[in-house]
């Protein structure tokens, strides 16, 4: 038996831009065990509390996805995927809330790339200098 199951998924937040996911599940423990969200073109660890709120969604609404998760989607593996057992990034990513409220503070100093685009996580110290 393949106890694993790889697949993506269409967002089930409202998101600007949009985004979608990508977990492994453990079929045998009925259980996701790595997730990644895709923003901008590029695939971010999610934190755990979302993977924990996924799998609970998982449970409540689409319990079938444990039996036949093919029905999803998801194609059935012996092993998990390399980009699931790659270090995450540390120190882990601020929540997006809080990025938000960080923004929106006045005289914080936000860092941009040659195209404009905010650099993240903004990299300040304690004495505000970069």
């Amino acid at each position: 038996m393949q106890r694993y199951a790889v697949g993506e998924w269409e967002s089930l937040w409202a998101s600007d831009p949009y985004m979608k996911h990508r977990f492994v599940l453990d079929l045998q423990l009925r259980t996701v065990i790595a997730g990644e969200d895709r923003i901008r073109g590029a695939w971010w660890s999610m934190r755990l509390e979302h993977v924990a709120y996924m799998e609970q969604i998982l449970n409540e609404t689409f319990d079938l996805i444990w039996d036949e998760p093919e029905e999803f989607g998801f194609g059935r593996r012996s092993e998990i995927p390399l980009w699931a057992t790659q270090a995450w990034p540390w120190p882990p990513l601020p929540a997006v809330e809080d990025v938000e409220k960080m923004l929106d503070s006045p005289g914080v100093p936000v860092e941009r790339d040659e195209l404009g685009r905010i650099i993240f996580p903004p990299r300040v110290t304690a004495h505000g200098s970069k």
